[in-house]
């Protein structure tokens, strides 16, 4: 995990390389670090390595469908085993997905619809 300042540090897994670009400019003009995954297995091996070099990442927002890859409702539960406290969010390009409509009963702390906007980003992560 990168922190090169006392930024907290936010977990951005997504598999189209332009949201996740996107989301690195509005999420630093907000005040966060980022760091990248492609997929749920690269966020879940992130997020432990993280944790076992002491640092948590401030939250996680997890792309809900990568193609050939895992997504975000996997990984979340694999993140759960490892921090019960996780502060994990699914993003989504499909606002009417079940686990947009009722992150919680899909074990998310929130969702976020994609494209994200600036001001959603921050309410989320303050949250």
């Amino acid at each position: 995990m990168e922190n090169t300042t006392d930024q907290p540090t936010v977990l951005v897994m997504d598999d189209d390389e332009d949201v996740r670009f996107i989301a690195a400019i509005m999420l630093k003009r907000i005040g966060f670090n980022v760091d990248f995954a492609e997929n749920g297995q690269e966020a879940v091996d992130m997020y432990r390595s993280g944790l076992h070099a002491g640092t948590r990442y401030h939250a996680v927002i997890l792309d809900l469908n990568v193609p050939g890859g895992m997504g975000g409702e996997e990984a979340v539960r694999l993140l759960k085993e490892i921090d019960p406290d996780v502060a994990a969010y699914v993003s989504c390009g499909n606002p009417f997905d079940p686990a947009m409509d009722d992150p919680a009963g899909h074990g998310f702390r929130g969702a976020i619809a994609k494209p994200f906007l600036p001001e959603h980003l921050h309410i989320l992560l303050e949250q």
